[in-house]
């Protein structure tokens, strides 16, 4: 039962997600609207507040064309996913670890531990097309760091379509998200949500930087795209955790863009490399290392012996501050931070040591991992 409440009309404020009709050169201008429903005429009017005026099918419909089913095999078994085009030569994003062969698994929504050395790729992989054309494709590169792999095809037939890249670091949480992919080989499956956390890490890998989502991400849709509200792709999905509802994770679609030109030109990614062991701070570590309650920093946890790190100077329990004035907030941001310099770079790295502060100079290294 509604009932009034300090003689006010009998209307609510409601989150409405309604159809916007426009041509589809106009789907870039769908906006927030802020409107209110009376319950008593049915008539939205505008109001203060924001709603999200989202067009689920027309996304889907547009979208739909640019996702693609990947299976790829080898002796051990064979992987089901997605992936999505991105360019019109038949470049495809996907998952390293549908073409990863250490532990093949049908429509995986996991993955298997980092490979040591140059990892085993599968035998074979083939995509299919939204519209049915099924293509051989081959491994142009990949990147077991960050999950991400470039495949390509030899389109032929009908020009491809390419998909419309957005800005993953322009997502707050709450934003509404929807995932497309093929969950347990269910083709162009459509599920919708939104942003429940960013910046999630701790499962194991170095770079480490998800987007949690509530929209429902099964096995199969691994490669597969998340797209906000204006159809642009803003993440690739990528993980789900078993024994849990509503906990899925994707890839932020500016980490592919960031590799995106190495993978094309060379295969891989060269990375920067310091030899360094770092932990975020937490209370007990202010209190083991006198630190106040507003200090910033990774406390070194160990510096690899013949390594920059420990030419620079670096010891066990030093707190890296700054990297090149760079304020030094978290372990994932410091490793995004040396990976990103090129190998040979001169770096400033200023740390606090028994309650002084020094700066040291470092040279990066190259990482050597393939």
């Amino acid at each position: 039962m509604i009932k009034q409440m300090n003689s006010m009309p009998l209307a609510v404020l409601a989150l409405m997600i309604a159809s916007v009709s426009q041509p589809a050169s106009a789907f870039s201008d769908v906006r927030y609207t802020p409107r209110v429903t009376d319950l008593a005429t049915g008539q939205a009017t505008p109001a203060q507040g924001k709603t999200v005026v989202l067009d689920v099918p027309l996304i889907a419909e547009r979208v739909n064309e640019v996702v693609v089913n990947v299976r790829s095999s080898a002796e051990g078994g064979e992987n089901l996913g997605s992936g999505f085009i991105i360019d019109q030569r038949g470049l495809i994003a996907t998952n390293f670890h549908l073409i990863s062969n250490t532990e093949p698994r049908r429509g995986s929504g996991q993955r298997g531990p980092e490979p040591k050395g140059a990892p085993k790729l599968v035998d074979k992989v083939t995509v299919t097309l939204h519209d049915g054309r099924q293509f051989p494709a081959s491994i142009k590169g990949y990147d077991e760091a960050t999950d991400i792999a470039l495949l390509e095809i030899v389109p032929s037939g009908p020009q491809l379509p390419v998909a419309d890249l957005g800005d993953s670091d322009s997502l707050r949480v709450g934003d509404w998200v929807i995932a497309i992919g093929n969950p347990l080989g269910l083709d162009h499956t459509v599920t919708l949500g939104i942003v429940s956390a960013k910046g999630r890490t701790g499962f194991g890998g170095q770079f480490d930087d998800f987007l949690q989502t509530d929209a429902a991400i099964n096995p199969g849709n691994s490669g597969g795209p998340l797209l906000n509200a204006q159809g642009k792709i803003v993440g690739i999905n990528t993980l789900v955790l078993e024994r849990t509802q509503g906990l899925s994770f994707a890839i932020p679609i500016n980490t592919l863009k960031s590799i995106l030109s190495q993978l094309v030109d060379r295969g891989r990614v060269t990375r920067g490399f310091l030899g360094v062991e770092t932990q975020d701070i937490d209370a007990d570590i202010r209190g083991l290392l006198k630190l106040g309650p507003e200090s910033r920093g990774v406390r070194v946890i160990r510096a690899e012996r013949a390594t920059p790190a420990a030419r620079a100077g670096l010891r066990k329990d030093d707190l890296i501050t700054t990297v090149d004035g760079q304020v030094i907030t978290s372990a994932i941001q410091f490793n995004r931070i040396i990976a990103s310099k090129p190998p040979g770079a001169k770096i400033v790295i200023r740390i606090l040591r028994d309650g002084r502060e020094y700066s040291l100079n470092a040279e990066i290294g190259e990482e050597t991992k393939k």
